[in-house]
This record gives C-alpha cells, sequence and structure tokens, in this order.
C-alpha cells in the first residue's frame, strides 16, 4: 500500500474516530511511539523491540508474493461462556453489539468467541440459555455478514461457581480421561448443530488443558479421538481443526496435521521468545510443517497477542501478571507492529484466519499510574467497557487505527 494512500486512510479514520498520530513504515502504519515509557519497563520495551524488528525481518524474507490476507477475527470477550448469557436487548447484549459496530468500523470481517468445557454439559447446568444465547449471536454475526470462529477450551478450575468446582475434581472419578473425552464430544456435537460457526477449534493447547484437568492426554490419544470425532459429527459448513501453544511440544501439531477430516490446524502464538527458543521461527517451522503434512488443510490461529514478557522471566506463559501488563497506552507502536508482523506471516504462509485475542487495545488503553497495578484476569472486564464506552463514542486508540489501515491495505479471503 503507497505512503499517499496510508496517509489518506488515517485521515478517514481519524475524521470519524478519532486518533493519536501515526507515522508510515515499509508494510503498513504503526503509532508514533509513546514518550514517557516508565523506567521499570524501559529494559522490557526495548527487549520486545529487538524481538520484533529480528521478527519483522524474518517475515518480510520469507518467500513469496502474500497478496492475500488472512481473515482477521478479534476476540469477543464479553461473549465468552465465563460470562454466561446475555438476552437480546439488555445492556450486555447492546454493548456486545457495540463492539461489533466497532469491529466493523475498523474493517473487521469475522470475530471469534470461546465456549469452555464444561459450560455446555448438562451434568453441571442447562445448557440451553448459553446455545440460545450463541444460535442469536450467530444470527447476528450473519446479518452482518461476518465470519464467527468458535474455540472449545477448559474452564479455569480455580474460578468460583459450579463449573470450576466440577474442573478441579474432574481428576478424581474413576476414568478422567475418557470422561472427559465423552463429554468434550457432546459439547461439540452442540455448538456444530445449535451455533453453526463457520470455524470450530476443537483442542487448542493441549498441555494447558493438562494444566486445568490435572491430568494428561497425549498428542497419541488426542489424535485418535479426534479422528473419531471428524468422523462421526455431522458439521455442515463449519470447517473443524485442533492444535497447540508455539511454545508447546512440536508432537501435536505433527500428530494433529496427520488426522483425516481435519480441516485446519490452529496454532497460537504470543510469546516472540522463551528462553533462548526463538518462538516466532518455531512458528513459522510448524506452519511448514502442516503443509508439508498436508497441503489440504488450513493454518488457523485463533489467539495471539503480543506478550509483554521477557524471554527469561519466570513462568513462560503463565506469568499472569505479565498479561495485566498489556493495559498501558506505551504499549500502542509494539501492538500495531506485532499485528502488522502476523498478517505479513499470514500472507506469506497462506494463514486463513488470525483472531487478535485483545482487542480491547484497540479503542482504549490506560495510561500507567504506579498506584494501580492490573490484577489479570479480573481487569479484563473494566477494559473491555471502557474500550465499549470508546467505540459508542467512535473513539479508537493509535494501535486500532493502524489494525484498521493494515486491513484496509488488502483483501480479505
Amino acid at each position: 500500500m503507497d505512503t499517499t494512500r496510508n496517509f489518506l486512510l488515517v485521515a478517514l479514520v481519524c475524521a470519524a474516530w478519532g486518533c493519536a498520530g501515526v507515522t508510515p513504515r515499509s508494510a503498513g502504519v504503526v503509532p508514533a511511539p509513546v514518550v514517557g515509557i516508565p523506567a521499570g519497563f524501559k529494559p522490557l520495551y526495548a527487549e520486545l523491540d529487538r524481538e520484533l524488528t529480528a521478527a519483522e525481518k524474518t517475515a518480510l524474507a520469507l518467500p513469496g508474493s502474500g497478496l492475500t490476507c488472512p481473515v482477521m477475527a478479534p476476540s469477543l470477550y464479553m461473549a465468552s461462556s465465563y460470562f454466561g448469557p446475555a438476552e437480546p436487548g439488555t445492556p450486555r447484549w447492546n454493548d456486545l453489539l457495540a463492539a461489533l459496530d466497532g469491529f466493523q468500523a475498523l474493517g473487521v470481517g469475522a470475530v471469534s468467541v470461546m465456549i469452555s468445557f464444561p459450560n455446555l454439559t448438562a451434568e453441571v447446568k442447562d445448557p440451553e440459555p448459553l446455545l440460545k444465547f450463541y444460535g442469536a449471536l450467530a444470527d447476528e454475526l450473519r446479518a452482518r455478514k461476518m465470519k464467527l470462529l468458535v474455540e472449545h477450551f477448559v474452564y479455569l478450575p480455580s474460578a468460583p461457581g459450579r463449573e470450576g468446582k466440577f474442573v478441579a475434581g474432574f481428576k478424581n472419578r474413576p476414568d478422567p480421561k475418557g470422561d472427559f473425552l465423552k463429554l468434550n464430544g457432546k459439547e461439540i456435537e452442540l455448538i456444530l448443530s445449535r451455533i453453526k460457526p463457520d470455524y470450530l477449534s476443537i483442542v487448542t493447547e493441549p498441555v494447558t488443558f493438562d494444566r486445568f484437568l490435572g491430568f494428561s492426554i497425549s498428542a497419541v490419544e488426542y489424535s485418535q479421538w479426534l479422528a473419531g470425532l471428524a468422523g462421526s459429527v455431522e458439521k455442515g459448513a463449519t470447517k473443524i481443526g485442533a492444535g497447540a501453544g508455539a511454545w508447546e511440544p512440536e508432537v501435536y501439531v505433527s500428530s494433529f496435521a496427520k488426522v483425516k477430516g481435519l480441516d485446519y490446524i490452529d496454532i497460537h502464538f504470543y510469546p516472540l521468545a522463551l528462553g533462548p527458543s526463538d518462538i516466532f521461527t518455531k512458528f513459522l517451522e510448524l506452519a511448514d510443517r502442516v503443509k508439508a503434512e498436508d497441503p489440504s488443510k488450513e493454518l488457523v490461529v485463533s489467539e495471539t497477542w503480543l506478550y509483554k514478557h521477557g524471554a527469561d522471566e519466570p513462568k513462560g506463559v503463565f506469568n499472569t501478571e505479565d498479561y495485566g501488563r498489556n493495559t498501558y497506552n506505551f504499549w500502542a507502536p509494539l501492538d500495531a507492529r506485532f499485528l502488522e508482523l502476523m498478517n505479513t506471516a499470514g500472507r506469506k504462509k497462506g494463514i486463513a484466519l488470525i483472531a487478535p485475542y485483545f482487542p480491547q487495545y484497540f479503542f482504549a488503553y490506560q495510561k500507567f499510574d504506579p498506584a494501580v497495578i492490573p490484577v489479570w484476569p479480573a481487569c479484563v472486564a473494566d477494559e473491555w467497557q471502557r474500550a465499549v464506552a470508546a467505540a459508542k463514542g467512535h473513539a479508537v486508540s493509535p494501535a486500532g487505527t493502524a489494525f484498521g489501515i493494515m486491513l484496509g491495505g488488502c483483501k480479505d479471503r
């Protein structure tokens, strides 16, 4: 996209929504650096900047013209099954529609939502209210000509309520592994028959699932179950897939790529580096491995965002404090560059769909306040309220502006 068109798009977006200044880059537009990065964050900011620069060079050097962009499907966090159903006409439902309006104004043509086991299991509670909610949401998306990806995850066992207790105690069953796969399969069937999403990711972070469930399911066991499920369900027009986090053992992606009946492989991507490992390079290698194993399979990234974590910091991808760091406005330039990086990788590797996981920052960040440390994930609900208020007022953040310009620069699938 040429520089003149970039500046015209900036002017149009700013006139309609309001935004801070942005500066052009070779592959898109990113916000100007924020002045006054807190001293405590300067080393991490510099580290992520270096990692991004290296990843950008790698991505731009990849072969292929990459003229077709992946579909971008930001996460509609407030529609997560953690929050239960929302009735049409209620404040929460109206907030969901406002978020969709905000996404559409940026040029987004799809969204992703998370439904977690056991939210659709009758043994825990009646699934009918949630199914009606998601059916109504799917109808709303179809009316807007937007696509829907559903990621089927596992409920956090430490969360309050009957679902958390159910997951936490599941390991004590006589056959926890068999029961989990059986009940999980029934939830998948309900999603396919009642919600009918365009994409359904069935297993996405196997190691995280093990961590939450308290027992392990091997790549071979998952692959056998996925093959049986894919061969037995009535999926209609829905594409079904499975995968793993780019930081998890490669055997999951390798095994799932061999499963007949899966339409795509889903690879989550957050940290650019962990310890000595270059996770971005591994992500690209995993994409190549899938295509080498089965060229007919699509690639999907149902979760991604720049993880504000130093390569040598403890806890890896499970450092919840680091997710709370996302909220600060000085990250906007790096967030925009990361999204451009994923778009470039998506074009070069033929990725069908990418889901930015924290799109509330398209509309509103917070200024750093040393007296107020955000606690994740509790802080995310407040962030979304600020984001919805901003969207209703036609406001957009610098990162959101850059994201919209990026979408305008190439066609979706």
